[in-house]
C-alpha cells in the first residue's frame, strides 16, 4: 500500500522544482520613472550583426509598421500521479475586454506619427508616405501583405495586427496560407529580395520596418515539464498586465549593402492599472482572481474549464499602453541614431 506521507512529500518536491523552472523564465522589466531609453537602448534593443552595412544612414522609407495586440490567451494543463488511476486537467481562457479596435487604431496612428517625428528630429530624412505609396514597386510588395486590421491566432493566443491607417500588414499573408513548398518558398524569398533592392534604388533610401507586440496576460502550464505532468496536480498560473513582448518586437534596416535587425531583449511590463479588474465568467465556483488555478487528482480523474475577462479601463489603457510603446519607439530611434 502506498504511504500517504511519502507521496505528499514527493508531490511537494515535484511542485517546488516546477516552480523553480517557471522562475527561470525571463522576468519583464517594469516601465517606470527609472526607465531611461537613451541609456538602455544598447542593451535592450540589440542587433544580430554589427550593423556596419547600414552605417551612414541619411534617408529611410518606412515600408512596414505593424503593431500586434493580443486579445485572448489560453493554456491547458494535465497531470497524473504514480500509483493512482485517472488524471486531472484544467483549461484557462482569458479575454481582454473594455477596449476595441478604434482604441488600438488610435494608439498605432499616434505611435507612427511620433516615430516619424523623432526619426526626422534625429537628422534623418523620411520618405513621405504619399511618395512611398505611389511607387509601383511598393504597391507590388504591399499586394503580398494583408488588409489591416489582420486577425491571427496560434500558440494559445488570439490577436489583431494594426498599421497606420491605409497601410497593409506586411509579411503575414504568406504565413496565413500555410507551409510553402520548397521551390515556392525560395521563389517568394528571391522575389522579395529583388523588390527590396528595386525599391531602395527607386527611392534612394534605406528600407525600415517596425513590428511591436503587446500582450496582456502571461499564462504558464504545469504540464510543460515532465515533473509537472506527474505531480498529480494540474495547474495554470497567470498574471494580467499589458506587456510589450521581447523577441517579436523588432526593427529592421535594409540598405543596398546589407541589413541589420534589432530585437527587444526583455519583455517590458506596463502599469497594471490599465487593466484594473479580472472577472470570472465561467460556471466553475471558487476561482477568485487569476492566481494559481489547480485541481488535485482524484479517483477517475477530474477536469475543469475556467473563463475569465480582463477588464481594461479604456482611457487608462490607451494612456499607459501608448506611453509603454513610446518607450520602445525611443529605444528604436536611439539605435537609428547610432547608425547615422
Amino acid at each position: 500500500m502506498k504511504n500517504p506521507a511519502i507521496c505528499h512529500r514527493l508531490a511537494c518536491v515535484l511542485l517546488a522544482l516546477s516552480a523553480l523552472s517557471a522562475q527561470a523564465r525571463e522576468e519583464a522589466l517594469i516601465l517606470d520613472a527609472g526607465f531611461k531609453p537613451a541609456e538602455l537602448a544598447g542593451t535592450l534593443m540589440k542587433s544580430s550583426t554589427d550593423a556596419r552595412e547600414v552605417r551612414g544612414l541619411k534617408r529611410v522609407a518606412i515600408t512596414g509598421f505593424d503593431v500586434e495586440f493580443v486579445t485572448k490567451g489560453a493554456a491547458s494543463a494535465s497531470a497524473t500521479e504514480i500509483g493512482r488511476s485517472g488524471s486531472a486537467s484544467t483549461s484557462v481562457y482569458v479575454t481582454l475586454v473594455g477596449v476595441a479596435e478604434p482604441d488600438f487604431q488610435a494608439i498605432v496612428d499616434q505611435l507612427y506619427a511620433e516615430f516619424v517625428r523623432d526619426v526626422q528630429a534625429s537628422g534623418i530624412e523620411v520618405v513621405p508616405a504619399a511618395q512611398l505609396m505611389a511607387s509601383g514597386t511598393y504597391r507590388k510588395m504591399a499586394a503580398g501583405g494583408s488588409p489591416a486590421p489582420h486577425k491571427k491566432s496560434g500558440g494559445g493566443e488570439w490577436s489583431t495586427v494594426f498599421t497606420p491607417e491605409g497601410r497593409p500588414v506586411m509579411g503575414l499573408s504568406l504565413q496565413s496560407k500555410g507551409v510553402l513548398g520548397a521551390f515556392g518558398g525560395l521563389a517568394s524569398m528571391s522575389g522579395a529580395i529583388f523588390d527590396n533592392i528595386e525599391l531602395q534604388k527607386e527611392l534612394d533610401a534605406t528600407l525600415l520596418t517596425v513590428r511591436m507586440v503587446v500582450k496582456f496576460v502571461d499564462l504558464a502550464s504545469s504540464s510543460s515539464s515532465f515533473l509537472g505532468r506527474i505531480s498529480g496536480t494540474a495547474s495554470v498560473t497567470g498574471k494580467v498586465s499589458p506587456t510589450i513582448a521581447a523577441g517579436a518586437t523588432q526593427m529592421s534596416l535594409q540598405s543596398a549593402l546589407g541589413g541589420a535587425q534589432f530585437g527587444l531583449q526583455r519583455p517590458l511590463q506596463i502599469d497594471a492599472a490599465a487593466i484594473p479588474e479580472i472577472k470570472d465568467v465561467s460556471s466553475v465556483a471558487g476561482n477568485i482572481g487569476l492566481a494559481v488555478l489547480s485541481l488535485a487528482i482524484g479517483k477517475g480523474g477530474s477536469a475543469t474549464a475556467v473563463e475569465k475577462e480582463a477588464v481594461a479601463d479604456p482611457v487608462r489603457y490607451r494612456e499607459l499602453v501608448s506611453a509603454g510603446l513610446g518607450n520602445v519607439r525611443e529605444l528604436m530611434v536611439e539605435r537609428i541614431k547610432g547608425v547615422r
